[in-house]
């Protein structure tokens, strides 16, 4: 009997995390474009305003598939948390940014 065949009910959450996941990859990788020595800089510039965004958006999408698994005792939630944890620094790179930038100009 193959997997589709199964009852829906025996065929546990269908929602992976992988989305998540996708997002909280990119959002950390494109703070790492501007090493890319051989790009243009307008083009190794760009994504990094995009970092931010991706973040929220690996975070949203993380939580929301978590709280569908919610109650489903065999479901993986790793991908789903590791995109949550990476929108999370993603978040968080720029904020220790902003705030060591802050303080150095205040001193």
């Amino acid at each position: 009997m193959k997997p589709d065949d199964q009852p829906e009910e025996a065929q546990g959450s269908r929602e992976t995390g992988r989305g998540a996941l996708a997002l909280g990859v990119s959002s950390v990788a494109v703070y790492g474009t501007p090493a890319l020595v051989f790009l243009p800089p307008w083009i190794r510039f760009f994504p990094v305003y995009l970092g931010v965004p991706l973040g929220i958006c690996a975070i949203v999408f993380g939580v929301s598939v978590l709280w569908g698994m919610r109650g489903d005792k065999g479901a993986d939630r790793r991908r789903a948390r590791a995109g949550v944890a990476l929108g999370t620094l993603a978040l968080a790179v720029p904020i220790a940014g902003l705030v060591w930038l802050s303080w150095a100009l205040h001193h």
